[in-house]
Formats: structure tokens, C-alpha cells, sequence
């Protein structure tokens, strides 16, 4: 007796044979969720921090503070998966992504980001202040932790570029190896990228294999749209509200539909009410 009760299908579809023909089995596996947070909280939250230094705080840095905090609070999910096997982070970084103009060509944009460390023990404005300072030595190109990597990558020849990678990348996260003139988890416990910016509203991000991050947040441009919202009297009434769009891609080896619940719910709360990422 065979382990599943088959009969083998005589009539297929031209579509369905070469799609078994050019796809193989799924093994990828991302997740994807998308929340829709209303920003009129967060928007006023940021508006009341500009007056209380010189660096502006955004969207894109209330999200990382936040998201850094709920992988404070559920430290199982900032894991490095290492041997077959769960590693537990020590510390809480969030990679921003950045996009660079190229001095070769005006129109080329290059991408690269950096890490804010211990993310989770810092203020929206602490987090803002170091995000400000360091871009700008990355797109000066002289940023101590990304400079020398994206020198060296640049200067490899494209079929090397691959297995030194993969080399790079197995001596660092699966022997856990500090390699000298290499940043240290140059991509930290999770990875966000402000899409708004560009007024980008929906998009989904892959998983980036060198990253060894199992969360990836899109930030979505924030735009108007009816809500219904419940007054002080307890009454349900319609409403313009700003949506802020947030777009999550998640490791599944790693996050699970409850947990992938949990960490909306909560990171929902917090960008609801901002005022406790700083309390």
C-alpha cells in the first residue's frame, strides 16, 4: 500500500506541463503580511519631537524603534538559524536601508543601509541622530563598517563575486567568525526600507540570503483614506484619517502565523501610541 492513494492524471493542460517544467518544488519560505496603522498618533508624536532637538525624526525611525522594542519583548524571534539550529541574538540591531546615487551614472541608484545597534535601548531621537550621522558618511563613503566591503565587492570580478560571498557569508554566520576589515552582522536582527519616500503605498520585499534576518519591513507612503473610529462617547463614526502602510516579509522557519499575529498586534499598539517607544 503506497503511503497516499494516487491515480495519475491523463488530461493536463499545456500551461500546467510546461509550468512543471520550468518550477520546481516550493522552497522558499517567506510570508507576507501588510498592516494599515493609523498615522494621525504618529504623525503628532513626531511633530512634538522636532522641538526637542536639531536632527528630525521620521516615520522610518518610529517604525525601527518600535519593531526593534517588540523583538525585545519576544527575544525568540531574533534568532540567527546557524547548524540546522536556533541562535539567539544578544542584541537587538536594526538595518535601515539606503539608496545612493552613483558617481558614475546620475541615474543609477545603488542600495546599502546602515545598522543601528542596540536599537531597542535607544529614544526615537537617538536612533534618528546616529541614522542622520552615519548615512552620511556612507554616502561620502566613509562609513568605517560598510567602506571597505563595498570596496572590496566592487573590485571582484563577476564569477568570483558569488563564492566569495558564499564564502564570506558561511565563515561568518555558520562558524561565527569575526573576519578582520568586516563589519560584525553587518545586517542585524531585522531590516526596514522606507518605500513611502519614492510614494510607493504597496510592495513586498525578498528576504535577503546574506541578511540571516527573518523579518523585512516595507514602510508604504502615508495617504488619506476613510476610517471608522470611535468617539469619546463610545460611538462608531466615519472618518479621514492619514494610513500609514506597513509591509512585512517573514523567515516562516522562523515566525509562525501566531507569532507573525503577535508581533502585528503589538508593533499595531505601539504606533498607535508612540509615546511609549520613549517612556
Amino acid at each position: 500500500m503506497g503511503n497516499v492513494r494516487l491515480r495519475r492524471l491523463e488530461r493536463v493542460s499545456t500551461f500546467r506541463r510546461l509550468a512543471l517544467a520550468a518550477w520546481g518544488s516550493p522552497v522558499d519560505p517567506t510570508i507576507h503580511g501588510t498592516l494599515e496603522i493609523d498615522a494621525t498618533a504618529a504623525l503628532a508624536h513626531l511633530a512634538a519631537l522636532r522641538g526637542h532637538g536639531d536632527v528630525k525624526a521620521t516615520l522610518t525611525h518610529l517604525v525601527g524603534r518600535a519593531l526593534a522594542r517588540v523583538l525585545a519583548e519576544h527575544p525568540e524571534l531574533n534568532v540567527l538559524i546557524r547548524w540546522g539550529r536556533f541562535y539567539q541574538r544578544e542584541d537587538v540591531d536594526i538595518f535601515f536601508q539606503v539608496a545612493l546615487q552613483t558617481q558614475a551614472d546620475d541615474g543609477a541608484v545603488d542600495l546599502s543601509g546602515v545598522v543601528v545597534r542596540n536599537a531597542d535601548r535607544k529614544s526615537v531621537l537617538e536612533i534618528a541622530g546616529e541614522f542622520a550621522t552615519r548615512v552620511q558618511r556612507v554616502r561620502e563613503d566613509r562609513d568605517p563598517e560598510l567602506a571597505a566591503l563595498r570596496k572590496r565587492l566592487g573590485q571582484l570580478p563577476p564569477l568570483l563575486l558569488r563564492p566569495i560571498q558564499s564564502l564570506i557569508d558561511f565563515v561568518q554566520y555558520t562558524f561565527n567568525v569575526k573576519l578582520p576589515g568586516l563589519p560584525r552582522d553587518a545586517f542585524g536582527s531585522a531590516m526596514i526600507t522606507n518605500i513611502g519616500m519614492f510614494g510607493m503605498r504597496w510592495a513586498y520585499a525578498p528576504l535577503f540570503p546574506p541578511s540571516h534576518c527573518p523579518i523585512v519591513v516595507l514602510i508604504g507612503a502615508v495617504h488619506s483614506k476613510p476610517l471608522v473610529v470611535t468617539d469619546d462617547a463610545g460611538r462608531e463614526q466615519l472618518a479621514i484619517r492619514p494610513i500609514l502602510p506597513l509591509h512585512a516579509s517573514m523567515d516562516h522557519r522562523v515566525l509562525d502565523g501566531v507569532q507573525a499575529a503577535r508581533v502585528a498586534t503589538r508593533l499595531e499598539h505601539l504606533l498607535l501610541h508612540p509615546a511609549e517607544l520613549d517612556a
